[in-house]
């Protein structure tokens, strides 16, 4: 299993052994909000394999690590954590940045700030600053990874759209019903899109989602598995807590 190398609020590194088991078979593999891609990279590599983000910065990461990982590499290795080179990176104006400036500031931002958030320099007493962006040699793993696969970044219905086939399976993790800190808005409307979508498809789906009285109303003539995860960004240890969530399948 590969490791992203950046962290997302809501990433799937404590539930991708589940979904990856529970994966059926297929041949293309599509995941409709890719975030970190903790399952992508945590997958065997399917025949053809798509990733898809709304995020225009993160998706402009992996095309840039698909074409370029050696070259970012280079740009960071001697780089290191501090909170004038972060406010120095958050402050550019990404419009006369290249696409692989872009990639460098997203990176750098995202991964040296406290939950991974980018807008806040993250710190600690008891935990060393994240150094993996300023060695050498580890996106190109990842860049193999990302070699045969088709990098999108467009709206979740353009996808299922584009891609919907009877031997497709799609992997939904959209942002939580009720659940802010994401930059682009995902309400009631757009679950409900979601949902009627994935309702009409031809291939296979799995959806992770929080356990809510509303959500399991939605996705009641589904197959629901619930599971527990152990969620937070707090410092503080008390605020550690275990919440419900769901695994919802048409298969």
């Amino acid at each position: 299993m590969l490791k992203p190398p950046i962290s997302r609020l809501g990433g799937k590194s404590k539930l991708r052994k589940t979904i990856i088991e529970m994966i059926p078979e297929h041949i293309c593999y599509v995941e409709l909000f890719f975030g970190a891609g903790w399952v992508y990279f945590g997958k065997e590599a399917s025949k053809v394999e798509v990733i898809n983000d709304i995020d225009r910065e993160l998706i402009n990461l992996f095309k840039m690590i698909k074409y370029h990982a050696p070259e970012i590499e280079r740009m960071l290795e001697y780089e290191f954590s501090g909170r004038d080179m972060f406010e120095e990176y958050k402050n550019y104006n990404i419009e006369y940045l290249t696409e692989i400036n872009r990639a460098v500031r997203f990176l750098y931002l995202i991964t040296q700030s406290f939950g991974s958030k980018g807008d806040h320099y993250g710190y600690g007493t008891n935990t060393k600053p994240k150094p993996q962006i300023f060695y050498k040699n580890v996106l190109s793993d990842l860049k193999e990874r990302l070699r045969n696969t088709y990098v999108e970044n467009l709206s979740f219905e353009n996808i299922i759209d584009k891609y919907d086939r009877e031997y497709t399976f799609f992997f939904a993790d959209p942002p939580y019903l009720g659940t802010t800190g994401y930059e682009h808005e995902f309400g009631e409307k757009e679950h409900l899109l979601l949902r009627d979508k994935l309702s009409n498809l031809k291939g296979n789906f799995l959806l992770t989602i929080n356990d809510h009285e509303i959500t399991r109303e939605w996705y009641k003539d589904f197959n629901i598995k619930e599971v527990e995860v152990s969620y937070s960004v707090s410092k503080e240890q008390k605020a550690r807590k275990k919440y419900g969530e769901l695994i919802i399948t048409n298969y």
